[in-house]
């Protein structure tokens, strides 16, 4: 037999001289058997890019036998399904056998952290006995065009697990995509199972996966009708899918659910910070529950709590098991140091008033006593236990209209945790803002703490508006009003005025290859770096207009203004190295979902000076600059593009050198001459001349932590002293440097501890016979890479 393989190159008619495959265009092969095929297909993929085999077709002929070219093209098929059906002929018969429901429970943070339901999940086992999540059961399903059947004995497993092991009332959250809930007969199929089940339909949740593109008018439609019926609706990984907000606004679902990559670690981003306000505010104009998921650390569930979240569920609480299960690992306890840090003066207990409470057990004559005994409170919250049940009010606990006290109890008003920061109630209120009632404060538990009037939190928050409105909340630059003002200003009233746009490069792209943390990082970075270039400069301000644009105002002439901004570019090309995946960085570029290829670390900087015409006002400015970036970005690489006629484009000529890795490790290697011991205080004199590290401990050949952290005296109160003991062997700063003997320099990462992004610097230490005798190992945050690499360094 013959195996044909062909490429095609959409760019080859523009590209001829370097097309985008390496090394198949059009090749062949002979096998005699169907080992010897699957070797071939294996050496393909072993020897060629995933990009290229997505673009490759596969043929297979009998030897030297003619093929009618309809005959051709019926067998052709991509490479991929080929190989899939090849190499797991498996998934072509029965998935049942395959196939494993495991159930991960979902909490309720009102009842203390009991079980509220649980979610099904799909796990595949091979032939060889490999189990495969369900990310990877379903994409080895594409490749054969049996998505929709694995859909289907998903949801059939689960229902079955439902009826057989999960009680009622708790319910069962199955994943559907949405091609599966618009495919003919699907409804009929699920509610046939529920039926022969004996399944109450409100205990299941239908959880639309988005899986790809999907129009949400029609989506909706199939959704009305699925309600209809009596299930219910969530919406899976709201914030990370292409069409989220629109499926949200057109799909009136019950739940949603806030992916991972949004919530873990969301404490020490602004921008996810945001974009979780956002998802509540709508959720809450819409009537949907919240639930969290991908919930790890104390912190993050905190965070959740504190934001106002009912539902969550995470490897915290408990991993999905074949069997389900109630045992899950206890809510942690609220005190100071597992509240997540929200920067905030502003706290909800010092304005709350018990208020006047009666049992629901009493009559409406105790009810009627109780207020003449108070006659300056008009209303008076009504308990079960110290669970809030309602409101009486005055004008009705007397009226003659009522006979009972359950007649003239009003529901609850707002209900409201009393540890929300000023960010969460500030929503509130603008959700709220027609309501001027009492608000009902309640514990993690749901218990009742009080009363709150709203008019006064109100005043409160308004007079307690800070002035860092004006600073960037993740860059700490001007920003708002403040630096719109100085520019028009600026332009007013100085001709000489200059103003530099800086705008790193494919941040979206960057964003979604590397995630929200990193970006976050990113920017910091550069802001970072400018304020170091820039801090001892007069006649310059540096501002953050937002995301990843950056402005310089100066108010002169600088003749060194392309050398310092090539400098800025330089210094970046250099750190943010650490940003970026090794591979990435060897191939100098980073790959999209979409296939799409972008440079790593590049920045476009756009000069205006005022050589193309008066700059009237910052709109003026902004415009111009808009159309030198334009220049700017359809050059690969980082340029600087200088306003004049033409416009200037300026390169950048040669390498830059760093050298704040060779400055950190040098003066961690000279703590080995320090006294250190369980002492906590023993390195306080080398914080004071080495100010960039903010903590540093050292470990045992074992990797164990011999002694207590040593902390920068400015992190009292961020990072916890202690960590004697703890073993850090699975750690990299630790792996890396006991394979080697050589120094370790980590990515950046988000400090769990100080909320800003560090990273990490471990040193060996050898006796005279080169044996490692402990390590010692510094974390480093992005501001002192900056200082490191700059010539205060």
């Amino acid at each position: 037999m013959e195996l044909f393989l062909h490429t095609f190159d959409a760019n080859s008619h523009t590209n001829s001289e370097n097309p985008l495959f390496s090394g198949i265009n059009t090749s062949s092969f002979n096998y005699d058997s169907e080992p010897e095929l699957l070797n071939i297909l294996d050496e393909v993929i072993a020897t060629e890019g995933a990009r290229i085999l997505r673009d490759t077709w596969v043929l297979i002929t009998e030897d030297n036998q003619p093929m009618n070219p309809m005959e051709a093209l019926q067998a052709t098929m991509p490479f991929n399904t080929f190989y899939a059906r090849h190499k797991y002929p498996w998934l072509l018969s029965d998935l049942t056998p395959h196939v494993q429901m495991h159930y991960q429970p979902i909490v309720d943070f009102g009842q203390g952290g009991k079980v509220f339901g649980f979610e099904a999940l799909c796990r595949l086992k091979t032939p060889e006995g490999k189990w495969l999540n369900g990310m990877e059961a379903f994409a080895l399903a594409a490749e054969v065009k049996r998505t929709h059947e694995l859909d289907l004995v998903c949801q059939q497993l689960a229902l079955i697990g439902k009826s057989q092991s999960i009680s009622a009332e708790k319910p069962i959250f199955i994943n559907v995509l949405p091609q599966t809930i618009m495919s003919p007969g699907w409804l009929d199929f699920i509610l046939k199972i529920l039926n022969q089940q004996e399944i109450d339909k409100r205990d299941v949740v239908i959880e639309i996966v988005e899986s790809e593109k999907t129009d949400p008018e029609v989506l909706a439609r199939y959704c009305d009708e699925i309600r209809m019926h009596g299930l219910r609706i969530a919406l899976d990984d709201m914030g990370s899918g292409f069409n989220g907000l629109r499926i949200l606004a057109e799909v009136r679902a019950d739940f949603i659910k806030i992916d991972r990559a949004i919530v873990h670690e969301a404490q020490g981003s602004r921008v996810r910070t945001v974009l979780l306000e956002a998802i509540i505010s709508m959720a809450q104009r819409l009537g949907c529950t919240i639930i969290a998921e991908g919930l790890e650390r104390v912190e993050d569930i905190t965070y959740c709590q504190d934001l106002g979240l009912h539902y969550a569920q995470g490897h915290y609480f408990a991993h999905p098991q074949s069997m389900p299960s109630d045992q899950v690992t206890a809510l942690p306890v609220r005190d100071e140091s597992h509240r997540s840090h929200i920067p905030d003066d502003f706290h909800i207990g010092e304005y709350i008033s018990h208020g006047l409470t009666i049992d629901v057990s009493c009559s409406l004559a105790e009810a009627r006593r109780l207020f003449n005994a108070h006659a300056d409170i008009a209303n008076a919250v009504v308990l079960d236990g110290q669970k809030p049940l309602g409101v009486l009010r005055r004008g009705k606990v007397f009226s003659k209209k009522h006979t009972g006290l359950g007649a003239c109890c009003d529901p609850l008003p707002k209900v409201i945790n009393h540890m929300l920061p000023s960010s969460v109630l500030a929503r509130i209120f603008y959700l709220e803002r027609g309501n001027i009632d009492i608000w009902i404060t309640v514990n993690e538990e749901g218990g009742y703490m009080g009363v709150l009037q709203p008019m006064e939190i109100m005043a409160q928050l308004i007079s307690r508006k800070a002035s860092s409105g004006n600073l960037h909340p993740l860059s700490h630059l001007t920003t708002g009003p403040t630096l719109r003002q100085t520019l028009d200003n600026s332009l007013r009233n100085n001709t000489n005025t200059q103003l530099i746009y800086i705008d790193l490069d494919h941040f979206k792209a960057y964003n979604d290859r590397y995630g929200f943390i990193r970006g976050d990082a990113m920017i910091r970075l550069l802001s970072e770096i400018i304020r170091q270039e820039y801090q001892d400069k007069a006649g310059v301000m540096v501002g953050h207009i937002g995301g990843d644009d950056f402005v310089l105002i100066y108010d002169h002439n600088a003749p060194t203004l392309n050398d310092t901004l090539l400098h800025v570019i330089s210094q970046f090309q250099a750190l943010a190295v650490h940003l970026y995946d090794a591979s990435d960085l060897e191939r100098g570029f980073f790959t999209t979902e979409d296939g799409k290829d972008h440079p790593v670390a590049s920045v476009s900087i756009a000069v205006v000076n005022g050589k193309q015409g008066a700059l009237e006002n910052s709109v003026v400015a902004a415009e111009r600059a808009a159309y030198l970036k334009k220049i700017g970005k359809a050059n690969i690489g980082s340029i600087v593009v200088v306003e004049d006629t033409p416009p200037q484009t300026i390169l950048p000529t040669k390498e830059f050198y760093s050298g704040w890795q060779q400055k950190a490790l040098s003066a961690l290697q000279s703590l080995l001459n320090t006294h250190r011991s369980t002492g906590s205080h023993d390195l306080d004199s080398c914080f004071a001349e080495f100010p960039y590290f903010e903590v540093i401990f050292e470990l045992e050949p074992d990797g164990v932590q011999r002694y207590a952290n040593w902390i920068n005296p400015n992190m009292y109160g961020k990072i916890k002293a202690g960590g004697a003991g703890i073993d850090r062997s699975q750690q990299a700063y630790y792996q890396r440097v006991a394979e080697t003997n050589e120094p370790y320099i980590s990515s950046i990462y988000l400090s769990t501890a100080t909320e800003d992004f560090c990273l990490t610097v471990s040193l060996p230490i050898l006796d005279d016979k080169g044996k490692l005798i402990s390590i010692l190992v510094a974390d480093i945050n992005i501001a002192a890479m900056a200082i490191l690499s700059s010539a205060r360094g």
